[in-house]
C-alpha cells in the first residue's frame, strides 16, 4: 500500500438523533449539510452554481453536486477504450449499495464528491482505514493514497464517518463520475471537447499547458485544474472508481502517467474509461471519496 504521511483526526460525537441541515444560497438554491459539517466562509465557494464547499468535521473538504438540472446517471463521452457502448460493463443501478445512494439523491437533489485526491485520514488497520479529503502540499503533511486497490477503497470510504447518523461516505461509481463532468459541462466551466476529447488546458498531465507533469504527492496545488471548486478531476493521478468492466475497475480522469508511460491530455481526457485489474496496486492510480446524505 505504500508508506502513509499523515496524522489520524479524530471526530467528535454526532448524537444518534442529529440531524441534517438546509443551506439555501444567494441564488435560492439549496443544498443539505451533513451534522458536524459547516458551509465555507470563502465567498468563492458559497454559491452551489458554481460549487459549493463544505468541510467535515476532521478538515475534509466536499463540493455538492446538484442533480435538479444534471440527472444522476451513467453517460457514453464516446472516449471508452473498448468502444462507445456499456456492453461488457456491470449494471451498477442493480445492486443494493448503488440503489441507497441514488435514493439520497432523488431525496435531497445531489450528493457530494471529494474536493481533492483522497489521502489516508486516520485507522489502525485494513479493516478501519479510513480517507480524507484535504489539499496535499509541500507545506500540507500527507500522502495521496496510492498503491490501494479499489476493494479496500470501497471499504476505506463506508469507514469515513461511520458514526455519524446523517451521511455515509462511498467510492464513487461511474454515474457519480459521469453526472460531476455532465455538471461542468452544464454549468459552463467546460465545454464536452474539453471534457471527453482534450483535457490537457486544464488537467495536469505530460502536456499540460500550464506545467509539465503530474504528481503523486501533492493535490490541490494548481489553481488551473480547479473547475467549480473540484481539484485534479483531470490528470494528477488516475482515479479508480467503483465501475466495473468484466472483473476489472474502472480508472478515469487520466494521469501524468501509467506503467512508467507519459500520458497526455489529448489521449486520456478526463471522461475516459479505462479499465484495470482490481487486484493491481498502482503507485499512479488514486481516488476520490464522496458522500450522500442520509
Amino acid at each position: 500500500m505504500g508508506t502513509i504521511f499523515s496524522t489520524p483526526s479524530l471526530f467528535p460525537e454526532v448524537a444518534p438523533d442529529a440531524k441534517i441541515s438546509e443551506f439555501v444560497d444567494a441564488n435560492g438554491q439549496k443544498a443539505f449539510i451533513p451534522a458536524g459539517f459547516t458551509v465555507s466562509d470563502k465567498e468563492d465557494e458559497r454559491l452551489i452554481s458554481g460549487g459549493l464547499v463544505v468541510i467535515g468535521p476532521d478538515g475534509s473538504e466536499f463540493v455538492w453536486i446538484p442533480t435538479d438540472k444534471t440527472a444522476l446517471k451513467r453517460r457514453d463521452f464516446h472516449c471508452d477504450l473498448y468502444g462507445n457502448s456499456f456492453t461488457g460493463y456491470r449494471d451498477e443501478t442493480s445492486l443494493k449499495e448503488y440503489r441507497e445512494m441514488e435514493k439520497s439523491v432523488a431525496k435531497y437533489g445531489g450528493f457530494y464528491m471529494g474536493r481533492y485526491e483522497a489521502s489516508f485520514g486516520g485507522g489502525s488497520s485494513l479493516a478501519d482505514y479510513y480517507p480524507a479529503s484535504r489539499k496535499v502540499s509541500s507545506d500540507r503533511p500527507g500522502r495521496i493514497w496510492v498503491r490501494f486497490s479499489p476493494q479496500d477503497a470501497t471499504k476505506a470510504c463506508e469507514n469515513l464517518y461511520k458514526d455519524n447518523p446523517t451521511v455515509q461516505g462511498f467510492f464513487p461509481w461511474g454515474a457519480n463520475w459521469d453526472t460531476m463532468l455532465q455538471w461542468f459541462i452544464d454549468s459552463g466551466a467546460r465545454t464536452q471537447q474539453e471534457v471527453a476529447l482534450d483535457s490537457s488546458e486544464w488537467g495536469n498531465y505530460a502536456n499540460s499547458r500550464f506545467v509539465r507533469g503530474g504528481s503523486t504527492r501533492y493535490t490541490g496545488i494548481y489553481e488551473q485544474t480547479k473547475v467549480n471548486n473540484i481539484y485534479d478531476v483531470a490528470g494528477n493521478n488516475w482515479e479508480w472508481t467503483q465501475e466495473r468492466y468484466g472483473s476489472s475497475y474502472v480508472m478515469r480522469g487520466g494521469g501524468n502517467s501509467i506503467m512508467g508511460y507519459a500520458c497526455d491530455g489529448n489521449m486520456a481526457p478526463a471522461a475516459l474509461r479505462d479499465p484495470l485489474p482490481g487486484s493491481s496496486h498502482h503507485p499512479n492510480v488514486a481516488f476520490r471519496v464522496a458522500l450522500y446524505v442520509i
